[in-house]
């Protein structure tokens, strides 16, 4: 692909995901934004077409693909395309595991019959020494695997989703885990007056003695699994972080005319960033899959720019758009609260700077 100094990176997503689709989530990208919807709609509509599982092991297509997806859902939803993401993880880390004998679960994510919850983000701060892991497994004296805690924070919270997390095993060591949201024992939180992203169903869980079949323990090497997820993980988030920075690249440059003629010189050094990370990114995700695993660094380190260039060009925008960036309902405004979000999903961007300054090998 040729690009310009100008020009903004973008990838061909799959033709499943039609003008139609795309039309039907930009029409109630505001609703969903600010909860009068939700995305679960969206997600039925999109494992229909066959784009919510692309890329997972032992599956079909790769992870460039299923990036592309993503990318093209953040320029009409980043709610959506979040959603997308926390389902598609969720594929991921029961496929990792080659479902563990929960194939019927497997196809019923990759149908849309099911949802995932990817709440891994303790986990993952776990696994990088910055963090606890606030839910614990023991066995009953009937043998039965039982989880308690509290989950701060988890997304896609329906009525039919599959949660998928980590916790303290009966051994003290980690292990991964899942469990229906509608067993007993199960407490979902309020819901949250959020600034964006209200439509994700995104707020805590609390267990209290909820029994676990023991094929919901999906496994104990923690550590290996974390090994395989994250680059995925951080890849995909890349992916909608680079749709929003894109989509508002897009925008801003049609709105340098008189007065925003200031701005010229930034928007070019943000579009050089852009289609470096871009490039970067198809780097290391044609990795994935591969015996050239994409270096744990490199990942970490494109995750943070993406995140970077969502929140400074979305800004930028605003500052191009106008009074109607004021404008609660416009998609200029949508889309610079979306970004307020990305500095704060797991890893945060704290904890990416931190684990790139003090675990250069990671």
């Amino acid at each position: 692909m040729t690009l310009t100094k100008s020009s903004s990176p973008r990838r061909t997503a799959p033709a499943g995901l039609t003008d139609t689709l795309l039309a039907d989530i930009a029409s109630n990208a505001h609703r969903i934004d600010t909860g009068k919807t939700t995305t679960r709609q969206a997600l039925t509509d999109l494992a229909a077409a066959g784009l919510v599982d692309i890329g997972a092991p032992s599956g079909r297509g790769t992870v460039l693909e299923q990036a592309a997806v993503i990318e093209a859902l953040t320029e009409k939803s980043l709610s959506v395309a979040f959603s997308v993401w926390c389902h598609r993880m969720s594929l991921e880390y029961l496929t990792i595991v080659d479902g563990n004998g929960l194939e019927s679960m497997v196809e019923g994510l990759r149908s849309g019959v099911l949802v995932g919850s990817s709440a891994m983000a303790d986990a993952f701060r776990y696994s990088a020494g910055v963090g606890e892991l606030p839910l614990v497994l023991h066995r009953d004296s009937a043998g039965q695997f039982r989880l308690s805690g509290r989950l701060a924070w988890a997304s896609n919270l329906f009525d039919d989703a599959i949660v998928f997390t980590a916790a303290q095993g009966p051994s003290g060591a980690p292990v991964v885990v899942a469990f229906p949201l509608a067993a007993p024992g199960v407490t979902i939180g309020p819901e949250l007056e959020l600034l964006a992203l209200r439509g994700t169903a995104s707020t805590s869980v609390t267990l209290d003695n909820v029994v676990l079949p023991d094929d919901h323990v999906l496994t104990t090497d923690f550590s290996a699994f974390i090994r395989q997820a994250r680059p995925v993980l951080s890849l995909l988030q890349a992916s909608f972080c680079l749709g929003l920075a894109g989509e508002s690249y897009r925008h801003t440059k049609t709105q340098l005319t008189g007065v925003n003629e200031v701005f010229r010189a930034d928007l070019t050094q943000f579009g050089e960033r852009l289609k470096q990370a871009q490039e970067q990114f198809v780097l290391l995700a044609s990795c994935i899959g591969t015996a050239e695993s994409p270096a744990g660094q490199a990942v970490l380190a494109l995750r943070l720019e993406a995140g970077l260039l969502a929140k400074e060009l979305t800004r930028l925008e605003t500052m191009t758009a106008g009074s109607r960036a004021f404008v609660v309902t416009s998609d200029v405004n949508r889309r610079y609260r979306e970004a307020t979000f990305i500095p704060l999903q797991a890893p945060s961007e704290a904890q990416l700077r931190a684990e790139l300054a003090h675990k250069p090998g990671v």
